[in-house]
């Protein structure tokens, strides 16, 4: 099995494309030019409008325990701690009623090059999972301590299996898992 690890302590703060918050990049395809997806982890501090995306499909899960409120196009969306809300990138989305700082996963998909999800896993012990064929899954550990194999794995750490291989994760905690399929 050959599984990337990639810790959140190696990530870099960019600002969003407005300006109105940060970002830390999990991982991203291709590296270079427009992304087909991206993820990775906001950081929201205020009350504040989200960066707009055309032709991007958004997904988005609160990782803070007090969760997170969002208004998308008008009407209110309250997140609790790991439950997501998906949009299109160019909805006017803005976070609301922030009274400090918040996490929230997010996963950004081209429209008509591939599509995503993200769900959140409670682990009790050990949990495995395996890609489908021409799927990539990232796990993210959202709440919790989790070990793969010798390897210790922090709160945000995340870890990418190489396709169709299976991936165990020993623990107790919350675990947020993307998947992201190219378009047929």
């Amino acid at each position: 099995m050959s599984v990337d690890i990639l810790r959140a302590a190696d990530r870099v703060d960019v600002p969003w494309r407005n300006g109105a918050g940060v970002t830390s990049e999990i991982l991203v395809s291709p590296a270079a030019g427009d992304f087909d997806w991206r993820l990775s982890i906001a950081t929201i501090d205020s009350t504040a409008p989200f960066s707009t995306f055309a032709g991007v499909d958004r997904c988005l899960l609160a990782l803070s325990q007090h969760g997170l409120d969002l208004i998308d196009q008008g009407p209110l969306v309250r997140l609790g701690q790991f439950e997501s809300h998906s949009f299109a990138g160019e909805n006017e989305v803005a976070s609301a009623n922030v009274t400090r700082p918040t996490l929230a996963l997010n996963l950004m998909t081209r429209r008509g090059r591939c599509s995503g999800t993200i769900e959140c896993h409670r682990v009790t012990d050990s949990w495995s999972i395996t890609s489908e064929a021409g799927e990539i899954v990232v796990v993210v550990i959202a709440q919790g301590l989790f070990s793969l194999g010798a390897q210790s794995l922090a709160v945000l750490d995340a870890v990418r299996p190489d396709a169709l291989d299976a991936l165990t994760l020993t623990g107790v905690g919350q675990l947020a898992v993307a998947r992201i399929c190219a378009a047929v």
